[in-house]
């Protein structure tokens, strides 16, 4: 009896450990549209992140090789949609703006640095925007300090979240937040808040899984040459 208890103690450890560390709360019943494609609207501002945003980009575009069900789409955080991404390297011109875009199923906000997400975060029009459109929304999603910019919505109130670990302290200035440190991602209800630039992959391939399967999301990954069940333990001990 003792030998099956740890063996059992044993798979729970492993299954968590090979979870890429994700937190999971209030489970969620998703009702995705089946009579048009699912709507992903990536939100873009300047300055915003290159992985943050063409990561989960990449994962939906991959996932519509094999189903055709996304229609992706990119939300400039102005009127005008000449975007000028991390770095002054990439000029992205975005599909709609906030003044336009159609309502999406699946809203997913990149982050950058720290600086910047103060500046967007106090654009109220843009802010206003992702409260409205999370009112309708089925996945929320955060990548990186986009977690920041969703956490000063007051979405993430009573709420499990992550974001980078640079970062983690301004998360937890906001105390109605459970924040989880040394998490790739974390998943709690509609909403998934991802700890940064390539941990938008993750929290991307857990949305495909958590609509289509785990071996259909694994099978992404692998094609991606990405491996999704790495942890955050290579970071410095604080």
């Amino acid at each position: 009896m003792k030998k099956i208890k740890f063996l059992m103690v044993m798979s729970v450890v492993i299954f968590h450990s090979i979870s890429g560390q994700a937190q999971e709360n209030k489970e969620t019943k998703f009702s995705f549209p089946k009579d048009r494609k699912i709507n992903v609207g990536v939100l873009v501002y300047d300055g915003v992140e290159i992985v943050d945003t063409g990561g989960p980009i990449d994962v939906f575009v991959k996932a519509n090789n094999s189903n055709n069900k996304y229609n992706i789409y990119t939300v400039s955080a102005t009127q005008n949609k000449n975007i000028i991404m991390d770095g002054n390297t990439v000029n992205l011109v975005s599909k709609y703006n906030i003044f336009d875009a159609p309502q999406a199923d699946i809203l997913i906000i990149p982050g950058t640095s720290p600086e910047i997400v103060a500046k967007v975060s106090a654009d109220k029009k843009m802010m206003n925007w992702i409260v409205d459109q999370n009112n309708k929304t089925q996945m929320t999603m955060s990548v990186c300090t986009g977690g920041l910019i969703l956490a000063n919505t007051g979405l993430l109130d009573g709420r499990s979240a992550t974001t980078h670990h640079w970062s983690i302290d301004e998360l937890k200035s906001h105390s109605k937040i459970n924040v989880q440190e040394k998490k790739r991602f974390v998943v709690d209800g509609k909403f998934l808040t991802g700890a940064g630039v390539t941990s938008g992959m993750d929290v991307a391939l857990e949305a495909i899984e958590l609509i289509h399967g785990k071996d259909v999301a694994d099978d992404i990954a692998h094609g991606m040459v990405y491996n999704r069940y790495g942890t955050m333990e290579f970071l410095p001990k604080k």
